[in-house]
């Protein structure tokens, strides 16, 4: 048996907001890991182009981890990329939760990574050939780190660090890649050498997900340095069984890390943010799952000559559209 993985947790407060991260990680281990010559990659969750709490990441939680890895790491970084069905830019996301400024501000770098270099990276994953395309300059990344929002996702029913990295694959239509997403997710993670995760609790979404539904106040900051044990954690914490999130089960069994109550060391007690969320789909989500399965079927509904007409006949239209604060999404 190797060493238990680590997660930590605690209430929110802006103006102890640093101590707290420093103290978090401190008690991951984390200067074995990020040293004076390491590169670092921080990946936010920016579902949306602007800030709506319970959906994209806190500011306050990436200005106080990009002003920690700068006095440590060699080369920071931060990046996200457009939207699917092209609803917003990478840029507009960006530049509206204040990632240029924040970025100059601590002396770190920020990425476009939908207009960056990309390669295929190919791999068996529980015998199956899976292949993402990601920018090039994140495989050089020594280690990295997923700061994902506490919230329910309709199809994978929880979208945290792992499923957050979806938007490292920078595809306009990612929709269409959805088919082994599990497998995919893993196979990002891995490449990237995501380790560490500081989970945006601070407000989480129930019922729906990933971009609209019931915000929750939470009041927390979870940390760990394992992605697919921190996940679980988060995932008990909102009343749900690991067991049964398949990108977290197949992430483990690709050997990232376990989601096992036995092998996981939780140094505090977190079970005053303990919550109870639902998943309450629409006849929609249920036609949307089905296209997860198919590549032929998604790319009928999201991307043909019958996306139009279908979105018509449901009531709904395509979300080729700029987004912008307010829009339901």
């Amino acid at each position: 048996m190797g060493e238990k993985h680590l997660v930590t947790g605690f209430k929110y407060n802006k103006k102890s907001l640093k101590t707290n991260i420093k103290d978090a990680l401190e008690k991951m281990n984390w200067r074995r890991y990020i040293k004076s010559d390491t590169k670092v990659f921080v990946k936010p969750n920016f579902a949306l182009p602007f800030f709506k709490p319970g959906v994209t990441t806190n500011i306050n939680i990436i200005e106080v981890i990009l002003n920690i890895l700068k006095d440590r790491a060699s080369e920071v970084y931060i990046g996200e990329s457009d939207g699917g069905d092209e609803s917003f830019t990478a840029e507009n996301s960006l530049k509206n939760h204040r990632i240029p400024e924040i970025c100059k501000k601590t002396g770190t770098e920020m990425l476009n990574l939908s207009r960056l270099d990309r390669v295929k990276v190919i791999d068996k994953i529980n015998g199956k050939k899976i292949e993402v395309t990601l920018p090039r300059i994140l495989l050089d990344m020594d280690e990295s780190i997923s700061i994902p929002v506490l919230k329910v996702h309709i199809v994978t029913n929880v979208s945290l660090s792992l499923k957050n990295l979806w938007g490292c694959h920078p595809s306009n239509l990612r929709l269409l890649d959805h088919k082994n997403l599990s497998e995919r997710l893993a196979l990002i993670a891995k490449s990237i050498n995501l380790r560490f995760v500081v989970v945006d609790a601070i407000y989480g979404l129930d019922k729906h997900g990933p971009m609209h539904g019931k915000i929750v106040a939470v009041g927390a900051i979870l940390v760990g340095n394992n992605p697919v044990a921190t996940d679980a954690i988060a995932t008990r914490l909102m009343g749900f069984d690991p067991k049964t999130i398949n990108h977290i089960v197949v992430a483990s069994k690709y050997g990232l890390g376990s989601y096992a109550e036995e092998d996981i060391d939780i140094i505090n007690d977190l079970s005053a943010f303990q919550q109870q969320f639902t998943i309450e789909p629409t006849f929609i989500d249920y036609a949307s799952t089905l296209c997860f399965k198919s590549y032929i079927l998604n790319k009928i509904v999201s991307d043909s000559i019958f996306t139009k007409p279908l979105y018509k006949l449901l009531g709904k239209e395509p979300r080729k559209r700029i987004l912008k604060p307010g829009d339901e999404i």
